[in-house]
């Protein structure tokens, strides 16, 4: 055997390990790392809403976003050395890297433990893949009303012909925003606000698409099943009432056998 065909193996096992490693790293810091988004999400959430926050506090918070900033970071480069095809990586987690990149969306990664806590319950048949959906799209739904109604309101603040004067005018923009109502009540009027419309407006109708969608599939489902549940009860219902006739023949037919010939009495005891 030659030493190539020799090292073929050892090749293909270190491989195996190397992947191995990457997806036990990723189970193992799922969670953690969605609770770091969640503590990005309340520090956030902090900053925009709290103008008046006291210069230390600011200073606080400032430096707990740097370090979850450093926390992402290192956690996608590790995922990417222990990559074995790093391009192929790069492009089915490019969702990991904007969170990176742009720091409004770490709490995106709250979306990869939600998939995470989903795919464990739908192994052990707690849900099935439709309802499996529909929880992820509610959690992202709602994650989005929330990121975005804090960057535009962040954005407008303060803005001059600005409309949106607190944050309750900024979640009532996002609710109809992204539900396609648009009453025109409110609207940005920066740049930075427009930006956020439209990743709302773009990011919103898919998620609204796919919720009417599969609320349309699950209705019709269930009529179907009615409809064939309908059919085999009428069946059912069918072949009893033969079976009621064939037994009152049968009855018709004993009862003829009994009877005594007519004019016949019966002999008494």
């Amino acid at each position: 055997m030659s030493q190539a065909e020799t090292s073929r193996p050892s090749a293909e096992a270190s491989t195996d390990v190397v992947i191995t490693r990457r997806v036990a790293w990723e189970r193992a810091t799922s969670l953690p790392m969605a609770a770091i988004a969640l503590i990005f999400l309340g520090t956030y959430a902090w900053h925009v809403l709290d103008a008046g926050a006291h210069p230390q506090v600011k200073t606080v918070m400032t430096a707990v976003d740097i370090t979850i900033w450093a926390l992402f970071a290192i956690d996608y480069v590790i995922r990417l050395r222990l990559s074995t095809n790093r391009r192929r990586f790069v492009r089915r987690n490019w969702l990991d890297l904007i969170a990176v990149l742009l720091p409004p969306l770490r709490p995106v990664r709250l979306l990869r433990a939600v998939l995470l806590v989903l795919d464990a319950a739908e192994r052990r048949g707690r849900f099935h893949t439709r309802t499996r959906m529909s929880v992820f799209v509610g959690v992202s739904s709602a994650l989005l009303l929330l990121l975005c109604s804090l960057a535009l309101y962040d954005a407008e603040r303060g803005a001059p012909e600005g409309n949106i004067h607190n944050y309750g005018d900024s979640v009532w923009w996002a609710v109809v925003s992204v539900t396609t109502v648009g009453y025109g009540d409110h609207y940005p009027v920066t740049v930075e606000g427009k930006l956020v419309a439209v990743a709302l407006m773009t990011i919103g109708i898919g998620l609204i698409s796919f919720a009417i969608g599969t609320t349309t599939s699950w209705v019709v489902e269930r009529i179907k099943s009615f409809e064939e549940t309908s059919e085999r009860t009428d069946l059912e219902v069918g072949v009893l009432v033969d079976e009621i006739r064939s037994l009152r023949a049968e009855i018709g037919e004993l009862r003829d056998l009994v009877r005594p010939p007519i004019g016949e009495q019966p002999l008494s005891r």
